[in-house]
Formats: C-alpha cells, sequence, structure tokens
C-alpha cells in the first residue's frame, strides 16, 4: 500500500488531504514539573523553566477544539510534566467534556493520586487514565522512577481502580510498563500482577523504551534507519505549557519550532508552511532530512501484547 494511502487508512479518512483540517489529536501540557526523575525520562534536559499553562491559553485552546469536537479524537492533557501538580486538572477535563470532545485523558507517575483526588477524578467524565509502573519490586521501581515510592504508587492504583468499580465510573485505566535492562525481567510478573486487578475495558501491557528522537542522554538501542512516513505530522498536535507547538512529542525543547498559540490558532499553525513541508520531506521518504526524526524510533520499536 502507498504511504499516502496506509497513513490516511490508520487516521480513519478517505485521504490524506482531510487531515489538513485539524489534528485528530492533541497532547497539552497544562504544567511543566516533575516530582520525580526517570531514567527513561528527558526531565534533566529541559531547557525551559517549570511552568504552568495560563487559563486564558487554555480557555483558547478548549475553545477552538470544541469547533471541531465531531473530527478530534482524543485531547490527552499531559507531556511532560506530572499532570497532578496541576491542581487544576480537574476542572480543565470538565472544560473539554462540557466541550464534547470525545476522548479526555492523561498520564501519571500515580505518587499524588491520593483518594481524594481519584474522587474527584471519576466524577470529572474522564475518559482514560494511564499508569506508569516500571517494576514489580521495590528495588527496581524505585532505580528506575526516582523519587517515588513503590509502595505509595501501587497503593494509590489499586485504590482508584476500586473506587472506580464502585462509583461505576465509566474510566478506563492504562497500566504501562516501559521496558529496560533494568526492569524487563520483570515483564511476566508485571503482567500477572496487574491482568488482575483490572477490568474488561481497561489494559495492561509493556513497550520498549524509545530514544526521544535520539535526544535521550545515555540511550543504548541501535537508531532505526527506516525512511517510512511517521504518522504524527498528520495526526497529533502538542503543545507546551508556554504555548510553544514544537514538531511532535519527542520535541521536549522545541528544537523544531513550528508556532505559538500566543500569536496564532490552532488551524493557522497546523496549516502553516513548517507543517506542510515536514509532511512534504516523510510522504517523499525524506524524514532524515530533518534532525529530529533521523533515526528515530518512537513508532517502531516493538509493542509487547496488550492484555485487556
Amino acid at each position: 500500500m502507498q504511504p499516502d494511502k496506509l497513513l490516511a487508512k490508520r487516521l480513519g479518512i478517505d485521504n490524506l488531504c482531510q487531515a489538513d483540517r485539524m489534528p485528530k489529536y492533541f497532547e497539552i501540557e497544562t504544567i511543566r514539573d516533575c516530582n520525580a526523575k526517570c531514567s527513561m525520562c528527558t526531565v534533566g534536559q529541559w531547557d525551559s523553566k517549570k511552568g504552568k499553562m495560563s487559563n486564558d491559553l487554555f480557555n483558547r485552546i478548549v475553545k477552538e477544539t470544541a469547533l471541531h469536537s465531531d473530527w478530534i479524537e482524543t485531547i490527552c492533557l499531559s507531556r511532560n510534566g506530572e499532570p497532578l501538580l496541576d491542581n487544576n486538572i480537574s476542572n480543565k477535563i470538565i472544560m473539554l467534556k462540557e466541550n464534547k470532545i470525545k476522548k479526555v485523558s492523561f498520564s501519571t507517575n500515580a505518587s499524588l493520586l491520593s483518594e481524594k483526588k481519584a474522587i474527584e477524578l471519576l466524577q470529572t467524565g474522564l475518559d482514560e487514565i494511564n499508569f506508569s509502573i516500571d517494576g514489580t519490586t521495590k528495588e527496581t521501581f524505585e532505580s528506575i522512577r526516582i523519587g517515588l515510592n513503590f509502595e505509595k504508587v501501587v497503593n494509590n492504583c489499586l485504590r482508584f481502580i476500586e473506587l472506580r468499580n464502585q462509583m461505576k465510573a465509566k474510566t478506563s485505566v492504562r497500566i504501562r510498563m516501559v521496558l529496560q535492562d533494568d526492569n524487563k525481567h520483570e515483564r511476566d510478573d508485571f503482567i500477572n500482577f496487574w491482568v488482575p486487578k483490572v477490568s474488561s475495558i481497561d489494559s495492561v501491557y509493556s513497550k520498549i523504551m524509545h530514544s526521544w528522537g535520539n535526544q535521550l542522554d545515555d540511550y543504548k538501542q541501535k537508531k532505526n534507519p527506516s525512511i517510512e512516513p511517521c504518522i504524527s505530522p498528520w495526526s497529533t498536535m502538542i503543545v507546551h505549557y508556554d504555548g510553544k507547538v514544537p514538531l511532535c512529542g519527542c520535541d521536549f525543547n522545541n528544537k523544531h519550532l513550528m508556532g505559538d498559540l500566543n500569536s496564532a490558532t490552532i488551524a493557522e499553525i497546523w496549516k502553516s508552511p513548517d507543517f506542510k513541508e515536514t509532511r512534504n520531506l516523510h510522504i517523499q521518504g525524506n524524514r532524515n532530512n530533518i534532525e529530529l526524526c533521523t533515526g528515530c524510533n518512537i513508532w517502531d520499536l516493538e509493542v509487547k501484547e496488550v492484555y485487556s
């Protein structure tokens, strides 16, 4: 199948030109701050200062995305920071659901997921929450998720699932293990522990650590020589807390800045010459002309089985 037809099929559209309308997926970083320093994360390499998205900026994002709620599939309220450090995260979820966004989600390390916060989130209409748990023993988990307490995180996740079931909330839970040298020996134990704890709407899975566009210090995996186009330039917009829109989710330091929502709309940035040029390079097999895309393996690593 030709690359453009394959990408269109993955996006669920008739032809790739339809993707010009608006991103189908958003990752909105409402806060850039974290209470952990995980070994596979870029937190130690951030150029920008810690910060929180202004209410004005978020409100403008909601207003524009609401006009395309029939098109947009998912808005994820996390990117580089820990979203539970944003004390207004629940209200943001409510705003998006009130504006008919089909699916609202976020990823969290769950260390701040108290029972009070869990109940609050379950009352917002949150569609999906992703828990990142990279070990089944205290020693392994705390060597990877530096700064977090293993027992607290596990208990927070278990209590959230219990409360979800009691409240009959629709929020699905995804529990993920990022496989790396320090924890891959615990993968089977991870699956065996978590699968019995979840319900049929949930997922327990593992995936292989990626290179963040070959930017992660000390990353040892081989680069991917592929010239196949990445789906991200046609599918997803990343919005950092300060309104900056980078090339993709790997561009945590805005090395390839595509626009700024403080001075342009989502539609203007999505249809900009920079995004169009990126798409052209990818579809023509020239993705390696873009520094961040050269050898990037985020979409190409084997993803382990999903257990529901």
